[in-house]
């Protein structure tokens, strides 16, 4: 199917990073440490844990609010 004229074509053009380089011939290739990602941010489950334990928290008090005008006082 031909293209309109209104449609252009797009052409990616990379070139090899920059640090890519040939070792001589008695060199070893050096091995980095392994990345940890250590982060302050919750995880899955302590996010799901904090919600339940909200969503519990809320229905004991709209349980309490609904019920608690029929609790006698006892005086």
């Amino acid at each position: 199917m031909p293209r309109s004229s209104a449609q252009s074509d797009f052409v990616v053009r990379r070139e090899p990073p920059p640090g890519v380089i040939d070792l001589p011939d008695g060199a070893k290739a050096m091995e980095l440490p392994r990345a940890t990602l250590i982060s302050n941010e919750a995880s899955a489950r302590a996010t799901k844990i904090v919600l339940w334990a909200t969503v519990i928290m809320l229905a004991t008090l709209v349980l309490l609010t609904v019920i608690g005008p029929h609790i006698p006082s006892g005086g």
